[in-house]
């Protein structure tokens, strides 16, 4: 093997804050959207946000990746509000970057899972982002000194592309140039992860110790309940 790419959410990094977030968000909107519509309630604004992630969960399920632009455009649509572009802009980079302040949390062995695997293989990473981009997801991983291993990285933001489509997992594979069969993909989602990568002839392997209830059953080329078992497993494949 000469490249493994890890997924990010529940494999590297467990998000435990999302309801705080959505909280924030709200209350920061409302505080925003209020000075140009002094009516306007909370009630109001929570109701568009539910609109907007109804949009947001249909692209989702479609596979197509989203932006907090759409997002934040859908808000003010249901609110039958326009406001400055400039404050748009303020609003849609708090949206996207609340993350910051209710960071997630490092998966037990994933710091040792990245600086081992970096010692004998190129490393990539393949995140489905969700409200907060690449941008975000960049200084989370510098926080904690792991942006400095990966060599190239496929966010959907930055892509268009959700997993399991392919071009996800080609993003690293074309920028490394890397053939699928000496690379192997390492996720908890059997549909996106697991599927996505052994379609292109990449190795998988699943990881389901985020997910207590999650199903070891699995087409991945070997599965693992704790990232430790990782090195032995790299060495194996190699």
């Amino acid at each position: 093997m000469k490249l493994i790419t890890f997924d990010f959410w529940n494999t590297l990094f467990l998000d435990l804050d999302e309801d705080i977030r959505s909280q924030k968000r709200v209350s920061h909107a409302h505080e925003i959207l209020a000075v140009y519509k002094p009516d306007l309630t909370r009630d109001q604004v929570e109701a568009a946000f539910q609109v907007a992630n109804k949009d947001f969960e249909r692209q989702w399920k479609e596979y197509r990746a989203s932006t907090m632009d759409r997002f934040v455009q859908r808000i003010l649509a249901t609110l039958d509000l326009k406001i400055p572009a400039d404050e748009e802009t303020r609003l849609i980079e708090f949206f996207e970057t609340v993350l910051l302040e209710y960071p997630p949390v490092l998966v037990p062995g994933a710091v040792e899972a990245v600086v081992h695997a970096s010692k004998n293989m190129r490393i990539g990473l393949i995140c489905d982002t969700g409200y907060s981009p690449g941008t975000t997801h960049r200084r989370i991983l510098n926080k904690h000194e792991l942006l400095s291993y990966f060599h190239a990285f496929s966010f959907s933001n930055e892509t268009g592309y959700l997993k399991p489509s392919s071009q996800c997992f080609l993003k690293i594979l074309d920028d490394l140039q890397i053939i699928p069969e000496e690379s192997v993909h390492i996720g908890d989602m059997e549909y996106t992860d697991i599927k996505g990568a052994k379609e292109i002839g990449m190795k998988a392997i699943k990881y389901i110790g985020s997910n207590p209830e999650a199903v070891p059953e699995s087409i991945a080329d070997a599965v693992i309940s704790d990232l430790n078992e990782l090195p032995r497993l790299i060495e194996r494949l190699m």
